[in-house]
């Protein structure tokens, strides 16, 4: 069986916790580690971790800092600094972030946007003039 804990050990930081039976609609904002096992329809942010449970139905835009994902998320995703899809964890939508983990077991769809600065396109250097060499 697939290791489903985030590669960081961040989850043993959550201070707030909306569990399993809570179905809630709207805007929701924490700025504490917080984890979320029930339903959630709206719109999520944080300001720090973000881990969506195993048993987790979230049907949001979400903006966190860090996200898990070890459930379910449909909706765009914007995260800070890290995203994670453990291993049974499921994303539909978009990702941007500086930084994707997507373990093996873990299903993402949509598209990914990584860069150092989020908002501001990345500039490519110019590849150099191929070569031969004799």
């Amino acid at each position: 069986m697939a290791d489903t804990k985030p590669t960081n050990g961040a989850w043993q930081d959550v201070r707030v916790s909306l569990g399993p039976d809570a179905e809630v609609t709207g805007k929701l904002s924490f700025a504490t580690p917080t984890r979320i096992e029930g339903k959630l329809k709206g719109e999520l942010r944080a300001s720090d971790l973000l881990i969506i449970g195993a048993q987790a139905v979230v049907q949001a835009n979400v903006h966190a800092e860090k996200l898990i994902v070890l459930g379910e998320v449909r909706g765009q995703v914007e995260g800070a600094s890290r995203v994670e899809i453990c291993a049974g964890g499921r994303l539909f939508g978009d990702i941007e972030t500086k930084c994707l983990v997507v373990q093996e077991g873990a299903t993402f769809e949509g598209r990914s946007r990584m860069g150092g600065e989020l908002g501001v396109a990345a500039e490519l250097p110019e590849p150099p003039e191929p070569r031969l060499t004799v």
